[in-house]
């Protein structure tokens, strides 16, 4: 597994623990939560939990092939900031 702080890492595929739905469970570096990452590139996310600094899991409805060790990339910044 390649550190990379803006990418996290497929640790294991748990497929159609629900009809057509998946749940993948993932680890990254760096300061961020799970909805950091392009999760939707992989299909329909049904829903998805941060549970420690690094780690989370994602449930996705049809999902594309995925496998441990696999890369997901966080989202583009998108430049906003906002001002209180």
């Amino acid at each position: 597994m390649k550190r990379n702080k803006d990418m996290a890492f497929v640790l294991s595929v748990h497929e159609n623990i629900f009809p057509d739905i998946s749940r993948i469970n993932l680890k990254w570096n760096g300061n961020h939560e799970i909805f950091d990452f392009d999760l939707e590139r992989f299909g329909k996310v049904v829903n998805c939990a941060t549970e420690t600094g690094n780690t989370g899991w994602v449930m996705i409805e049809h999902p594309r092939l995925l496998k441990p060790g696999d890369a997901i990339p966080s989202k583009p910044f998108l430049g906003i900031q906002f001002w209180f």
